[in-house]
């Protein structure tokens, strides 16, 4: 364990921590008791009920589709009769799902490797992040997207783990839109703190013009992040529509790009995995983007050292197309 890594670790001692399944984790959104949203039981296996929708690649969150997710009789995210996020990312994906295929396959691209000091933005993120479980972390009240995908995942953890709840990471947000003010102007929480400034400055650096959302993802020893396909729920959320609509992203839902960047060199037991490949071996600073319309990944910590990285989600300009096509480990960007 190097020194800088034994530090981070300290530094995560001083956070609260939520007890799984314990009746004062709450949604953050609602206030809910994750116990009251629990399912009492696991809906019959149904072969063939869904909702006939499209693939993510080709429509998300058009006016059509959300159309057609409220005049549903059912759970728009249901798969053979059980709400499910897992089995609809199977079945709206393109991607292959074999699990024998090429473990070296090209899952995911680095674009560029950043060079700098954000020491101090790590810890003022330690020192500031919220435990996000399966139960507490979904805006459940923002559309009855986030409350249908989410009563899909509360089952998929019961399903595949017999447990109420997972804890998967803690976050600390330092970009997002919360919605409109009394004026009806957007209301933007932008942490603009002197420690986050090289975060901002990465940003610029690949051409991600408008952030939509950034935060500090931070994972300690058993933390997991079960696999998924990104669904970018916000679009669906009445102040994220226009925005969405306007770029035309919900028939071209690529035009929006999630960049991942280690703010840590890998250590053991910290996994990323997308698809059939696992991402390890990594530097600080490297930055990851995928294809998230179609790319299963997970993330976990088995390790005695946090995993962290700075998750960010925009739109981007020919700064970032350039990079997709020319960037690799090797571009080094001072910031």
């Amino acid at each position: 364990m190097n020194k800088d890594a034994k530090n981070y670790a300290d530094e995560m001692t001083k956070l609260d921590s939520i007890i799984e399944s314990k009746s004062h984790n709450k949604n953050y959104d609602t206030g809910e008791l994750v116990s009251d949203l629990i399912p009492k039981e696991i809906p019959k296996f149904t072969q063939g009920v869904n909702i006939n929708d499209t693939n993510y690649q080709d429509d998300m969150y058009s006016d059509d589709q959300l159309k057609r997710h409220a005049d549903a009789e059912m759970n728009p995210f249901t798969v053979d009769g059980i709400p499910s996020r897992w089995y609809h990312n199977k079945l709206r994906s393109t991607w292959h799902f074999d699990p024998k295929g090429d473990s070296q396959e090209q899952t995911f691209n680095v674009i560029c490797k950043f060079k700098g000091d954000w020491d101090s933005g790590i810890k003022r993120a330690l020192s500031r992040s919220q435990e996000h479980t399966i139960g507490n972390y979904r805006k459940r009240s923002q559309s009855l997207q986030d409350q249908s995908l989410h009563d899909g995942e509360l089952l998929d953890v019961q399903r595949a783990s017999g447990r109420d709840d997972v804890s998967c990471m803690y976050y600390d947000t330092i970009c997002n839109l919360k919605g409109f003010d009394e004026n009806g102007n957007e209301d933007w929480k932008i942490d603009d703190h002197p420690a986050y400034k090289p975060f901002f400055n990465m940003f610029k650096e690949i051409g991600m013009y408008d952030v939509h959302m950034s935060r500090v993802h931070i994972q300690r020893l058993g933390q997991v992040t079960p696999f998924h396909i990104d669904q970018q729920m916000r679009y669906a959320r009445s102040h994220w529509r226009k925005r969405w609509l306007d770029a035309g992203a919900d028939k071209n839902p690529l035009k929006l790009r999630r960049v991942l960047i280690s703010l840590t060199p890998w250590d053991y037991g910290h996994v990323w995995q997308f698809g059939n490949t696992y991402y390890q071996g990594y530097d600080a600073g490297e930055c990851v983007v995928y294809d998230w319309t179609n790319m299963p990944h997970a993330a976990s910590n088995m390790g005695y050292t946090p995993r962290i990285t700075l998750q960010a989600t925009g739109f981007m300009d020919e700064r970032f197309e350039w990079l997709l096509e020319h960037g690799s480990k090797d571009y080094v960007i001072d910031v």
